[in-house]
């Protein structure tokens, strides 16, 4: 943990779980309190640092931020803290009036953001350049949060008991880490540009990309086989790629000499076993490759039955004995 929030190069660090109430705040106040002599910006894709869940009216951390820490949040957050917070920046978002404001004094807030990939861009961007050095944005595994964009330096996953069994949180673990492992596609500069800039299935005939003109793999299943009847030599989506999608185009896929490029990882929404059978089939890479730098436990389970913290983290780091897994308690005591 140490080397990634110290490295240079890490700028933007986005903490994304697999599960709601996977501890993405605790984590957040653990980083901010184990390193509060870095220049840190904090922000969210919707709103933490509210007193109750809810859903399950649970208690909720707000974020303890440090003397100089940036941080978007409301007029109402505003308001409370009054003299202890100095206004940087008021931005209207989608008819909603945000502050970029700097902690004065030790607080505890509830932080916000906006809500579109562009605009949580922008207010990055805003926050470097008033002189945040790294940025931590709470944020989800959704090819639409800014999470999963480019411009994402390093992601922390959240592994939260309240997703379900071990059994089932082992096998997530397993479906993300063969998404984190995929490749990232090997292109120009150009062919790069292009596929950002798409919005629809592009289809690779000899060393140009075309226009599918399908947008969505759903209720257009039909036409991508013809598609691929026609031994394209590769595929571009930017889309989502589900399990029913897929169980209608496996046999097309897989008697095609094809390479696919997902936009994202995040794209491919297949089970662990249609995953496996996606890449036995064909050549996969992806345009933004996922981020995972480290993994973060959390055995609070919140609405199910608790698990003994030390049996979860036993098991989960059993399981995967390649991977460093750090629980959010341990944080303060470990320091790396």
């Amino acid at each position: 943990m140490k080397n990634l929030i110290s490295a240079r190069a890490t700028h933007i660090i986005a903490l994304v779980g697999i599960s709601k109430n996977s501890g993405k705040t605790s984590l957040l106040n653990a980083i901010l309190a184990e390193y509060p002599s870095l220049a840190w910006a904090v922000m969210t894709t919707g709103i933490d640092g509210e007193e109750k869940d809810l859903v399950y009216k649970t208690h909720k951390p707000q974020v303890s931020l440090h003397p100089g820490m940036l941080f978007c949040c409301d007029a109402q957050s505003l308001d409370t803290h009054g003299s202890k917070v100095q206004v940087l920046s008021a931005i209207s978002y989608s008819g909603r009036k945000l502050f970029l404001a700097k902690a004065l004094h030790s607080l505890k807030t509830q932080i916000t953001g906006p809500s579109t990939v562009l605009q949580q861009a922008k207010l990055i961007a805003q926050a470097r350049a008033l002189g945040a050095q790294k940025v931590l944005v709470d944020g989800s595994l959704d090819r639409k949060s800014i999470a999963m964009e480019k411009a994402i330096d390093a992601l922390i996953l959240l592994v939260g008991a309240s997703y379900g069994s071990i059994e089932q949180i082992v096998e997530e673990l397993k479906r993300l880490i063969m998404l984190r492992d995929l490749p990232q596609a090997r292109l120009t500069k150009y062919q790069f540009r292009r596929l950002m800039r798409a919005d629809e299935i592009l289809i690779k005939h000899k060393s140009r990309w075309q226009s599918s003109k399908i947008q969505s793999l759903i209720q257009h299943e039909k036409q991508l086989i013809q598609v691929l009847e026609r031994k394209p030599k590769a595929l571009y989506i930017p889309t989502s790629l589900t399990d029913s999608v897929y169980e209608k185009l496996a046999k097309a896929l897989a008697t095609s000499d094809l390479k696919i490029i997902f936009r994202h990882p995040e794209c491919i929404k297949l089970s662990r076993p249609h995953l496996q059978s996606l890449l036995r089939g064909c050549s996969a890479s992806c345009l933004i490759p996922f981020k995972i730098k480290a993994f973060a436990l959390n055995s609070t389970a919140i609405g199910k039955d608790a698990i003994p913290a030390d049996d979860f983290r036993q098991q989960i780091r059993a399981a995967f004995p390649k991977e460093s897994f750090f629980d959010i308690m341990e944080i303060d005591s470990a320091g790396s």
